[in-house]
Order: C-alpha cells, then structure tokens, then sequence
C-alpha cells in the first residue's frame, strides 16, 4: 500500500506533536507547582532529572536538586495556593528537537499576589531546558536551568 501524503507532510507533522507534547511539560510544570500538585511537578522530570535555580547580581545564588527524592523535597517546601498565589508565566520559547531530545530556552515571570491582594513581579529571567522523551512516550525534563536575572525578595 503507498502511502497518500508526501514524507515532508508527515515528517512535518511529527515535528508539530513532538513540539506540542514538549509544550505540555512546560506548561504542566507551571499548573503544577503554582497549585501544590507535588506529584505531578514531579513527573516533570525524569528520575535523575535536575532542576538548578541560578540567581545573578547582588542576591547571587544557586540552589540545584537532582532526583526524585530532592525535587520532591523541594516542590513539598514550595509556596501554592490557596496559602500564597503565584503564577509562574512561560515566554517566547525556542523549542530544537533532535528525535528524542529537545533543548528548549524561554523567558519566565513569575507573578505573586502581596498578602494585601496586591499583584507585583517576583523575579523573571530565562528557562534553559533539556528534555528527552521516555519510554512511555512523555517529554520530562533531564535539566532545567532557571536564570533569575531579577528577583523582589521579601514582598
């Protein structure tokens, strides 16, 4: 049997759902950790996954946690609603696939409600990811890097 559509069209569109489902990690991290669902915030990642926060200027640090264990032990001391609302908002990403593996690099806001209601920008900087496609077919994060290059601390 041949097949009807051009190899280019269907490369194409293979191209588009790998994109999409990438998309969906990306936009699951955020839901998830803005709203206390540990577990998936988790699934984010794979089981050696890192997530590394790295902050420049003057309040310079870094804070890396590597494995399930550690990123579970960070997302339980996260801040999420209803206690604290944040919103952690996803910009202009790049997405490079290169059959399972994808790097992907972003902007970031995230947003935060003062105690009195009151919406101010808690820090923002840039996403650098690297994400492979597992077994079971799902996009996880092997390393996401965020740069914060300005942070409000303390509001």
């Amino acid at each position: 049997m041949t097949n009807p559509l051009p190899e280019d069209l269907i490369s194409g569109l293979a191209r588009l759902l790998d994109e999409r489902a990438v998309m969906s990690t990306l936009y699951r991290y955020g839901h998830s950790i803005d709203y206390g669902l540990e577990e998936d915030w988790v699934g984010c990642f794979t089981e050696d996954g890192v997530f590394d926060v790295r902050r420049s200027g003057a309040e310079a640090d870094s804070h890396r946690h590597e494995g399930r264990a550690a990123l579970t032990e960070f997302v339980s001391r996260h801040t999420r609603a209803p206690n604290r609302y944040h919103k952690h908002m996803l910009v202009e990403p790049v997405v490079e696939i290169s059959g399972d593996r994808a790097s992907v690099h972003s902007y970031f806001t995230r947003l935060d409600a003062a105690y009195d209601g009151t919406p101010f920008i808690r820090a923002f900087g840039r996403y650098v990811d690297e994400l492979v496609r597992e077994a079971d077919g799902v996009w996880r994060f092997r390393e996401r890097i965020a740069e914060v290059e300005g942070f409000a601390a303390g509001s």
